[in-house]
């Protein structure tokens, strides 16, 4: 393989996909990450423990400062951040690098062209769907409970596609990614704030105890994907066997971390297509105001 793989935001989920990557393609794989993180990856190797157990040795660095030539960038930080995080990069950005973007949230394709302001064709900027249960322990040490990635089918046209076939992660194409973001982002406007103000791990959220508020949360959800064309058929039987892994939300690790939140882009989006669409979300504005009172509270420690 001559080309590279770069990792822009080596949190949890893109230190697992770059150690699933690297292990097929040794040598060729570079994560971009915080200082501490990356120390500790290139001195000991990245670790990945829960489901699996192993030690990857990868190139890590803290910036891009090089050429993106001839590059799979994958692009895995914060909706909240990833207009800011491309600009920065943009010197290094050319006709010759694809993107492929993992982000919570609704609307990433969007920000991301618009920050890219023409650099590079929209044809090479491709968006994917994560679904995996990892929590990053510590520098150097991420859990992982399974899971894999969803790309939407032009990027199986790629020369990229091959290298995510066979790896510990879990790798399927779909041919309506606009369906699949809403799927996701139905589920992630439950179990995400849910999470934050329980404090709690998935499995704490999957008990049948909390059905009729999370009931009322999904429906909402599932009436607003309706109402923009998304056809979207689950139960909350269906609902809680979907978060059954006993791991942190993303949001939840937000708030460990004091980190903004996606909440805007997760339940905000259900309350402004609701809003458009006149569909009355009462449940999804009340856990939203929750918590971003939460993550104002916490932010200001």
């Amino acid at each position: 393989m001559k080309n590279k793989i770069v990792i822009l935001g080596a949190g949890a989920v893109g230190s697992t996909l770059g150690a699933a990557l690297e292990e097929k393609c040794a040598g060729f794989v570079t994560l971009i990450g915080r200082k501490s993180h990356v120390d500790k990856i290139n001195s000991d190797g990245l670790s990945i423990e829960g489901d699996i157990s192993k030690n990857v040795k990868i190139s890590a660095k803290t910036k891009i400062n090089f050429s993106l030539d001839d590059t799979l960038l994958i692009i895995s930080t914060k909706i909240t951040v990833l207009s800011e995080s491309i600009k920065e990069i943009l010197p290094y950005i050319i006709d010759t690098t694809t993107i492929l973007l993992i982000q919570n949230g609704y609307g990433a394709k969007d920000i991301a062209i618009e920050a890219f302001n023409g650099k590079i064709p929209e044809k090479n900027v491709y968006q994917s769907i994560i679904s995996m249960g990892v929590v990053f322990r510590e520098p150097g040490i991420i859990d992982f409970w399974g899971g894999g990635i969803k790309v939407e089918k032009p990027f199986t046209e790629t020369e990229y596609s091959e290298i995510f076939k066979d790896t510990f992660i879990d790798f399927k194409a779909t041919r309506n990614i606009d369906q699949a973001i809403w799927f996701k982002l139905v589920i992630n406007s439950v179990v995400n704030p849910l999470s934050v103000i329980f404090k709690a791990k998935n499995k704490v959220i999957a008990e049948t105890r909390y059905n009729e508020l999370k009931e009322n949360i999904l429906n909402e959800g599932i009436a607003v994907a309706k109402s923009e064309g998304f056809d979207i058929d689950m139960t909350i039987e269906q609902f809680n066997s979907y978060i059954s892994n006993d791991n942190y939300t993303s949001m939840l690790q937000d708030f460990f971390y004091k980190r903004k939140n996606e909440i805007d882009f997760i339940n905000g989006i259900i309350i402004k297509f609701g809003e458009k669409n006149g569909i009355d979300v009462p449940t999804n504005k009340l856990v939203f105001e929750k918590v971003k009172f939460i993550e104002t509270w916490n932010l200001k420690d």
